[in-house]
């Protein structure tokens, strides 16, 4: 039984450590667009801004309690317990890429609507 949960944890470990390298780059990125609010804005935009960095840290604090969840549900004995571990895996997974990729598109709409927004 010992086995069989050290090779579920080494099966996990690279997902978890896969996903803490994606996020680093997406934490540090920046829009490359020109464009600056004006300065009656600037106070909604700055609070804007800061939420949505406590939102996407949330998101990724709650998607990493998530695959350890899955994790646990894994390690588990009982064929129950596994399918039900790889089914919060998939569905954390989904989110997790959601959640990194939702900086990558709202840029890449801002840069096609650019002149209609600023």
């Amino acid at each position: 039984m010992s086995s069989k949960i050290v090779r579920r944890v080494a099966t996990l470990s690279p997902a978890l450590a896969s996903v803490l390298l994606i996020v680093q780059p997406v934490a540090a990125a920046h829009s490359s667009l020109d464009c600056t609010p004006p300065d009656s804005l600037s106070p909604l935009i700055n609070l804007l801004h800061s939420l949505g960095e406590l939102a996407f840290l949330a998101g990724v604090s709650i998607g990493t309690i998530g695959f350890l969840t899955a994790g646990i549900f894994l390690m588990l004995p009982g064929e129950d317990w596994t399918r039900r571990g790889k089914g919060v895996a998939k569905n954390v997974f989904i989110g997790v890429v959601l959640l990194l990729s939702a900086n990558m598109i709202v840029s890449y709409l801002v840069s096609q609507m650019g002149g209609a927004i600023c």
